[in-house]
């Protein structure tokens, strides 16, 4: 299953679309993926895994947010979407991006390819045996596939595996509607959503 999280206040029986970042510090890292999957910024669902959407985690020893506390998660059984590989968009292009607001697209990826070269060099000198094994499989597709970036980005980043983004996303469509409280199930009722595919479930925030 595909599941999508936003605040109630951004959900909607019908059609909905990124809503605005106040902060907009992830914008530099939407605008280098909107070169390739054509859009942005970018609804994102995460293909099996509730935590990776936001509905579970929050930083430790943190209050949750509002809208945090407000969050809806939303299952779909199938959406055809653009595919980013999680690891490399967390642990490769985010910061990457964010520290390069200014930067263009082919200098955000000349870094990011810089970086990888770095990391593939400290994981042969640190755990060659472990590298050579198929540990690391993303470092392991850049040393073969290297300096060829964007075929890097075909064979392995942009490939189904975690996660995906969309321009819009139907929430009507949505097969399971998980919500917190009796409050925010009646809101969704209201909304329209089928009473049969909304359940409260107490999960960790």
């Amino acid at each position: 299953m595909y599941y999508h999280c936003r605040p109630l206040r951004h959900a909607e029986h019908g059609k909905v679309f990124p809503y605005d970042d106040p902060d907009g510090w992830l914008f530099p890292a939407y605008r280098w993926l909107g070169h390739y999957c054509g859009y942005c910024p970018q609804v994102w669902l995460s293909r099996g895994d509730i935590g990776m959407t936001g509905y579970t985690n929050r930083p430790m020893g943190k209050a949750p947010k509002r809208e945090e506390k407000d969050a809806i998660l939303f299952g779909f059984d199938v959406v055809r979407g653009f595919p980013i590989d999680h690891t490399f968009w967390c642990g490769c292009l985010l910061n990457t991006a964010v520290n390069m607001p200014a930067a263009g697209v082919a200098d955000v990826s000349r870094r990011v390819a810089a970086n990888l070269d770095e990391d593939v060099r400290e994981l042969m000198e640190d755990d060659r045996q472990g590298f050579e094994s198929g540990k690391y499989p993303l470092w392991d597709a850049w040393a073969r596939w290297r300096p060829d970036f964007d075929a890097f980005l075909k064979a392995y980043v942009f490939v189904e595996r975690d996660q995906v983004v969309v321009p819009s996303l139907n929430l009507k469509a949505a097969k399971k509607v998980v919500c917190r409280d009796e409050r925010q199930r009646k809101a969704l009722r209201r909304m329209g959503f089928i009473e049969d595919r909304i359940e409260i479930r107490n999960l960790p925030r």
